[in-house]
């Protein structure tokens, strides 16, 4: 069996200030802004995309703006973390003592699960880990290699961040998500171990890394919190598959929605963690040119008649949502996850 889906799409969050998100993922993590819209289904706040240049499919994180919100809580519904991968131990090494000379609280190195990683938080709380493939589990030569590498100065091109490793949403019973996933969306790759039902791709890579913990409470999806994770298939048919499944049982979902850039279908796991599928195309050029992705408010052409009305909302709440830069950034806990050993 073929599973539906080929990994991850994109990972969508929630931000206080899109000006010190902006320059967070911009300037501390060396992304690319490559769509600057609202949330459609809220339109008077923003939408923001950060993503590799080349291949945005798999890279993109994506923030709702909402301001008035409260800080969020991972549990069942609000998932954990995010993982971006990097290309070896040495670059991990950089990023670590690149963003502790940026007064940002990086912790690390941890080994577990065949990975070697450091973790962050942004601006907003957000718990954020940079991994790279370990399989040798040597903590004592990662320590070493920690102590003897030196400052960067700047991002260097081993450092960038180019993909996604996983997502980590929390869940109450390995058994029953396999099912679900199986079900729904013929995934049958996947390896429960250790605390974290891991759920591969057909080329064997892990994509979720899925906490498990039956006795957590429910989350709160609100800033610094993880909104939905959104995986990726080819076509909107991959879609109406899914959804006509779920609706044979009666599973609440959202139905096909045209995002413009991309078509969606969203729904929630047994434990509410919300879920989307997301086409890879048209993509996020088909109304700008390549060069100047991300530079200028672009909004869906449905949306294109109320442009004057956002532009004005979208001022008035700026003028009471002033950015402060540079920002106190929080410790990330210790020890930053549930780790499978």
């Amino acid at each position: 069996m073929e599973s539906i889906v080929k990994g991850l799409h994109h990972i969508t969050l929630v931000t206080g200030n899109y000006v010190v998100n902006n320059r967070f993922y911009t300037e501390v993590l060396g992304l690319r802004r490559v769509k600057l819209s609202v949330n459609q289904d809220d339109i008077y706040h923003r939408h923001l995309f950060y993503a590799n240049f080349d291949k945005p499919t798999g890279s993109a994180i994506t923030f709702f703006e909402w301001p008035e919100l409260p800080r969020g809580y991972p549990g069942y519904g609000s998932p954990h973390h995010l993982a971006y991968r990097v290309g070896s131990p040495e670059a991990l090494a950089k990023w670590f003592h690149f963003l502790r000379e940026g007064n940002i609280a990086a912790r690390g190195p941890y080994v577990y699960g065949g990975l070697a990683s450091i973790y962050l938080r942004d601006p907003d709380g957000v718990l954020l880990e940079l991994t790279t493939p370990y399989p040798d589990a040597d903590i004592g030569y990662l320590k070493e290699l920690f102590t003897q590498t030196s400052t960067p100065t700047a991002i260097s091109q081993d450092m960038r961040l180019t993909a996604f490793d996983h997502a980590s949403p929390i869940i109450s019973d390995p058994k029953l998500t396999s099912r679900f996933l199986e079900k729904f969306l013929d995934i049958v790759k996947v390896d429960d171990a250790g605390g974290v039902l891991r759920v591969l791709n057909m080329d064997g890579d892990v994509y979720l890394r899925c906490i498990v913990d039956p006795v957590n409470v429910d989350g709160y999806v609100a800033r610094g919190s993880v909104h939905h994770i959104a995986l990726c298939v080819e076509s909107e048919e991959m879609q109406r598959l899914v959804m006509r499944r779920l609706n044979s049982v009666g599973w609440r979902n959202s139905g096909i929605v045209d995002r413009f850039w991309f078509k969606s279908l969203y729904f929630r796991d047994p434990d509410g963690n919300l879920f989307e599928l997301a086409t890879e195309g048209p993509g996020y050029d088909v109304d700008e040119p390549r060069e100047t992705l991300g530079s200028r408010l672009v909004l869906p052409p449905w949306l294109e008649p109320l442009r004057q009305q956002i532009e004005k909302k979208l001022a008035e709440r700026d003028a009471g949502n002033a950015a402060e830069w540079p920002t106190v950034f929080e410790e990330p806990p210790e020890p930053p996850e549930p780790l499978a050993q």
